[in-house]
């Protein structure tokens, strides 16, 4: 049975975070171009809704590790 705690595999409270490009550019401290152009390569796991893009903080943080 899990602990309340979650242990080391819990995720983070913030992994279901919606990031905009915004966000993003601060977290990661790349240039929105770098940014817009991984996007768009779909080099980071992201979704378009409308003509925006939307990140789940998790699914980059997954990618930054390699899991993704």
């Amino acid at each position: 049975m899990a602990s309340a705690t979650g242990g080391a595999s819990a995720r983070p409270a913030d992994d279901d975070d919606v990031l905009t490009v915004d966000e993003l550019v601060s977290w990661l401290r790349l240039s929105e171009s770098t940014v817009l152009k991984l996007l768009s390569e779909r080099a980071i796991p992201a979704r378009k809704v409308g003509h925006q893009w939307r990140v789940r903080r998790g699914r980059v943080r997954d990618w930054l590790d390699g899991r993704e």
